[in-house]
């Protein structure tokens, strides 16, 4: 698949009504497929081995179960408008369960986990690949937004963070609403700040996986190292999930915001924070592991 290619029919989002920018010069009109413009270049960032296929092995344990604790949570928060948009959608458990609600698409910029998305149900998820940063929507097009399980932070600096906070704000509807979940970051400074990094050894599939995570005060980012090897007898196997022979080494590295800074990084933006959650079961700010955001664009564009 090209980079950037919007992976549905133009006649099929002209009868739902999706939010997608007209077809742009260059477009094959008899196949009548609409290829984005506004996807950027990224070269060599982490996530582009990190987000691999191998990725749906390693967070298994995120299930389909959690996702929908986390949505249920989320609309008792805040109405979650049509089209929604599920901005990182990976390999589609939280869009899975968007699309049955309603108008539903998923971007993400990893071609195997859209694949993998693509497999999930035999009628096919609305699935767009490129870049948070420049997202190939129409201005005011978007009832919600969803960055969910901390598919935010990605990039170097705060400059480069606010870039999809500003994206997010242009292509919501005024009374839209944008939903962040979030780890909740003091509770991860406090846990491993001045601390040995310790790692943690399990298998998973074919593979063994290695994780050893740290917080860099320096540069504000939760770094996790992740080595992968084949398990013994499984080398044909860990191959087609992307893990060579001689193994895999790479680093996720996730941007660590304190919440007085996301409110006032989407309030630049023209966002406001109007509800919370320490927890997709509900609890309080503080109280829990995450921090779920709900954050309204004002009513006047």
């Amino acid at each position: 698949m090209k980079a950037g290619a919007c992976t549905i029919p133009w006649t099929t989002r002209q009868k739902r009504g999706m939010p997608w920018i007209p077809c742009c010069k260059g477009d094959n009109p008899s196949r009548g497929w609409c290829r984005s413009n506004r996807m950027s270049s990224v070269i060599d960032a982490w996530y582009e081995t990190a987000f691999g296929p191998f990725y749906p092995l390693i967070y298994g344990h995120r299930d389909d179960a959690e996702a929908s604790r986390c949505l249920e949570q989320l609309g008792r928060m805040v109405p979650l408008a049509e089209p929604l948009l599920d901005l990182g959608c990976g390999e589609g458990r939280h869009l899975e369960q968007l699309a049955e609600r309603g108008a539903a698409v998923g971007l993400d910029l990893s071609a195997p986990l859209l694949a993998r998305a693509r497999g999930r149900k035999e009628s096919r998820l609305n699935l767009v690949r490129g870049d948070m940063r420049r997202l190939p929507l129409a201005d005011a097009s978007l009832g919600t937004v969803l960055s969910l399980f901390t598919a935010f932070g990605y990039f170097d600096d705060a400059a480069a963070n606010a870039q999809p906070v500003g994206e997010v704000a242009r292509v919501l509807r005024p009374g839209g609403h944008w939903c962040l979940d979030y780890f909740d970051a003091d509770r991860v400074r406090n846990e491993l700040a001045g601390t040995k990094p310790a790692v943690r050894r399990r298998d998973a599939g074919p593979l063994v996986v290695a994780e050893e995570r740290t917080y860099d005060d320096l540069r504000r980012k939760v770094c996790k190292m992740v080595t992968l090897a084949p398990r013994t007898g499984h080398v044909d196997e860990a191959a087609a999930w992307g893990c060579p022979r001689k193994g895999l080494r790479y680093v996720e590295e996730v941007m660590v915001f304190s919440l007085e800074e996301l409110d006032n990084m989407a309030r630049a933006a023209g966002l406001h924070r109007v509800a919370a959650a320490g927890s997709y079961d509900g609890d309080p700010l503080g109280a829990g592991d995450r921090w779920l955001l709900a954050y309204r664009r004002s009513d006047t564009a």
